[in-house]
């Protein structure tokens, strides 16, 4: 997939599903789209488990789905390499690289 992005390729379709592999990011100085934050908070308030990883969390409003997600009964994992505001909040802490943690938490781990 890297491959085909690198090649100019901006939303290639997943090989096993052709669903659009798309991340659903925002980056500093773009605009909120308030649907996808209407979203995410819709998400956060029905999960069971938020995971938010590689965040300092402390860009608003976005951060705030976690002390949501918690209120509403979800187990609140952080992996990320600095303390985070909501730290306390979380059921679980890692400061591990998220590129040991993630494949460990999918059962692909050595």
């Amino acid at each position: 997939v890297l491959v085909r992005v690198r090649a100019g390729e901006e939303d290639p379709a997943c090989p096993a599903c052709e669903g659009i592999l798309k991340s659903d990011t925002i980056s500093f100085g773009q605009p909120l789209v308030p649907q996808v934050i209407e979203r995410a908070v819709q998400a956060a308030a029905e999960a069971d488990c938020l995971l938010a990883v590689g965040t300092s969390l402390g860009v608003y409003p976005i951060a705030a789905i976690v002390p949501m997600a918690k209120a509403a009964g979800a187990h609140v994992l952080i992996v990320n390499a600095q303390p985070t505001p909501f730290d306390e909040v979380a059921d679980v802490v890692l400061r591990e690289p998220i590129c040991e943690v993630l494949p460990a938490l999918c059962g692909m781990g050595r």
